[in-house]
């Protein structure tokens, strides 16, 4: 997807053609960044509860107890750092 199929927000063309350019290069459609960069602006100006609170609720909604999730999260840092196997920092 172009430059072209954006709303026309009365961007310079080099700053769109920048724009593209930093989209191609971040692996994702201009429509896809130019969406990154307002969410991430808008979640800027959420605390950190707010932010968590869909994530919180999920993880009730899923059943899932905090040793199983703590298990569950051992288990993936063994898979990718075996030489670490049992130890902490």
């Amino acid at each position: 997807m172009s430059i072209a199929s954006l709303p026309d927000f009365g961007l310079a063309p080099a700053l769109l053609r920048a724009m593209e350019k930093k989209a191609r290069r971040a692996g994702t459609t201009a429509r896809e960044y130019v969406r990154a960069l307002i969410q991430r602006d808008v979640l800027a100006d959420q605390s950190f509860d707010e932010i968590l609170r869909p994530v919180r609720a999920d993880f009730r909604r899923s059943g899932i107890t905090e040793k199983q999730l703590d298990m569950l999260d051992e288990r993936a840092r063994t898979a990718l750092h075996p030489k670490r196997r049992g130890a902490r920092r």
